[in-house]
């Protein structure tokens, strides 16, 4: 990917390589969403086996994990600016993102206890996960948008825009619904002739 962005073109007489460089370097906004989607799933999944696995003493484990986190910290805020993740990715976030790179370099290099390093670091993530909760669900909630009645998970599952996207949906409905994002509402099952309840999402008005 590297080549292409920063490669010095030497011969390209009908411009397939300036064209190449072009559509490589310009997200369209419909896979920015997709990626973003994908992404902050992963790092919200990410933050929380790090974080379950710090509290059950299991120091290592959630250092594996917090690795992950900040690499999809790292692709998320990459991604939000229409920028596409290098293979060497903390390189590029030294000259990008200084702020995140250094929690990175803390997590490696820090004098402080391994749990301790986690610690602060998974502080630092619970607030990106919060912060950048609405952006990175857009996806979802134009789904949502798309008509009046509230969506069960499994008809979201369905919708085309969603169906092959590797999320955890029921994980980021829950956290939009604590967040105030989504509505969580219980409808008479059609299924069950009405003897039991379903639950469906929708926005807030």
């Amino acid at each position: 990917m590297e080549w292409i962005l920063r490669g010095e073109i030497i011969h390209d007489p009908e411009g397939i390589v300036d064209r190449l460089r072009s559509d490589v370097m310009v997200f369209s906004e419909e896979i920015q969403q997709r990626r973003l989607l994908v992404e902050y799933s992963q790092f919200l999944r990410s933050y929380l086996f790090a974080k379950q696995s710090l509290e059950d003493g299991m120091v290592l484990d959630a250092h594996n994990h917090i690795v992950r986190t900040l690499n999809h910290y790292a692709h998320l805020e990459l991604i939000e600016s229409g920028q596409h993740p290098e293979p060497a990715v903390w390189r590029q976030m030294r000259r990008f993102h200084p702020g995140i790179y250094k929690l990175f370099e803390e997590l490696a290099t820090s004098p402080e206890t391994l749990e301790q390093r986690i610690k602060l670091v998974l502080l630092a993530c619970e607030f990106a996960i919060m912060s950048k909760m609405r952006s990175s669900c857009q996806l979802i909630f134009q789904v949502l948008e798309s008509r009046e009645e509230p969506w069960s998970i499994a008809e979201l599952s369905d919708d085309e825009s969603l169906s092959d996207l590797p999320i955890d949906l029921s994980l980021l409905l829950q956290r939009n619904v604590q967040r105030g994002y989504l509505r969580e509402v219980a409808v008479l099952s059609k299924e069950t002739g009405g003897e039991s309840l379903d639950l469906r999402y929708k926005l807030p008005r």
